[in-house]
């Protein structure tokens, strides 16, 4: 079978008196109880890492259970991917092993995340960079899905030089955490957002970092209700 993820424009779980919805996001292997534990501390979303650094870059072989369990609990699913941009692994083809391994995982996704943070990990020519993700994106498009970079202004300054030729279709997800743990937590909203690089406006935020929830060590995500046309989840035959 097929799970169709739905992304921001469409499906994401949220209590309608809310004016933000909350979601987590993990790189490691949970079980179906943590799962349980998001949605029944009302969490709305899970943002799981499909691909990561290691070697040349490879695909995270937690995903596809991480994403049968978040769905069987009821959450909207998200997809990451940390890329290596160093590696001489080129772009589009670490995109297409993270979306040829869930494919054959049965699982369909409307969005990728691309994370472009931390610049010690990245080329110190930002035109390298700028090349890279362009090329990563430009993939994700070949293979029909909508293309999301995990970014924030200081880490998009350091890697592209404020890049903004990457399409207006490109969302983004900012983060902004004054330090590890509950104490470092910044406003559950967009009220600090600034325009930068590519992007006028944000549509998820992530507002918290490495904190103990439901049995992860996971950060915290918000994204408002105005942006989300709540659907139902699709489970399709393979034709």
């Amino acid at each position: 079978m097929i799970l169709s993820l739905l992304l921001a424009s469409s499906l994401l779980y949220c209590a309608s008196a809310q004016k933000y919805a909350y979601g987590v996001d993990i790189n490691q292997l949970g079980s179906a109880s943590n799962f349980q534990c998001l949605r029944q501390n009302n969490y709305a979303t899970v943002f799981i890492r499909g691909y990561k650094p290691d070697g040349k870059g490879a695909v995270d072989t937690n995903a596809v259970s991480n994403i049968n369990m978040a769905f069987n609990a009821g959450l909207g699913i998200e997809v990451f991917m940390t890329p290596n941009p160093t590696s001489g692994k080129k772009a589009d083809a670490q995109v297409n092993e993270l979306v040829d391994a869930l494919v054959k995982g049965g699982v369909t996704i409307r969005t990728i995340w691309i994370q472009v943070t931390s610049p010690i990990n990245w080329d110190k020519k930002q035109a390298t960079n700028v090349n890279f993700i362009n090329l990563a994106i430009q993939r994700i498009r070949a293979r029909g899905i909508r293309p999301g970079v995990y970014t924030n202004n200081y880490d998009w300054q350091q890697i592209t030089n404020q890049a903004g030729n990457l399409g207006s279709d490109v969302m983004l997800w900012y983060w902004n955490v004054n330090s590890s743990g509950v104490s470092g937590e910044t406003v559950p909203n967009f009220t600090d957002f600034r325009a930068f690089g590519n992007w006028n406006s944000a549509n998820v935020k992530q507002f918290g970092q490495n904190e103990p929830i439901c049995g992860f060590t996971a950060n915290r995500d918000v994204y408002p209700l105005a942006s989300v046309a709540r659907s139902d989840r699709l489970l399709n035959m393979v034709e």
